[in-house]
């Protein structure tokens, strides 16, 4: 459930937002099942010290949003990521929040930090470390509930070099990554050993920490 302070938007008009962009997944991603890794990253150490030791933004980052609603990143990832260990991790909570409904294309969503991060178990990192190395590119043929929900974010540090797993809790538990949580809009491109695009496998990462509510 959306925190108490968190906006709701009508559920028919994001249902129909949320249909469009698995709709625009299935379609795009054809032919992607296949590619290379990314590189391998450059360690930043500075990243979790810059944020004064938060691991998570208050909103997750804009960027590129095709879909005019919000949800940003749509496109298939074009190839694997290339991520660094966790060898510390924290689990954030995205509300979804009406950030614009008076444009021409409907309602944009925001999404906003709700509670506080909540720190992952030393004895869990290997089962979040098996998923990260599980992700997958977009499968064409799935289907996706148009439903909507929060968002999670996995940051961990590596030397404090901080990375971001944010994952849906809603449609196909689409995942998108940014190489820095607090400047780096998930699923953007041109990153550093992450990717730009949707990845499959948020199901299991949210898995390996157990029931995120």
């Amino acid at each position: 459930m959306p925190a108490p302070n968190a906006p709701r938007l009508a559920s028919a008009r994001a249902a129909t937002a949320l249909g469009a962009v698995a709709a625009a997944l299935a379609v795009t991603g054809c032919g992607q099942l296949w590619a290379g890794t990314a590189d391998p990253p450059t360690v930043r150490p500075g990243e979790l010290t810059a944020a004064d030791g938060d691991p998570c933004p208050a909103e997750l980052p804009t960027g590129e949003d095709p879909s005019g609603h919000g949800f940003g990143a749509t496109s298939p990832a074009e190839q694997l990521p290339h991520l660094l260990e966790p060898e510390e991790a924290w689990l954030c909570r995205y509300d979804f929040f009406d950030r614009d409904s008076d444009n021409t294309n409907g309602t944009v969503l925001g999404w906003r930090h709700s509670g506080e991060p909540r720190p992952v178990a030393p004895e869990d990192l290997p089962a979040l470390e098996a998923a990260l190395d599980d992700l997958t590119l977009p499968n064409p043929q799935q289907g996706c509930n148009a439903d909507l929900g929060p968002r999670w974010m996995v940051s961990y540090s590596h030397e404090g070099d901080l990375t971001g797993v944010v994952v849906d809790e809603y449609g196909c538990r689409t995942v998108r990554l940014t190489d820095d949580p607090h400047s780096t809009p998930p699923g953007a491109d041109d990153q550093d050993g992450t990717v730009g695009g949707v990845l499959d496998g948020g199901g299991a990462v949210l898995k390996a920490l157990g029931s995120p509510q």
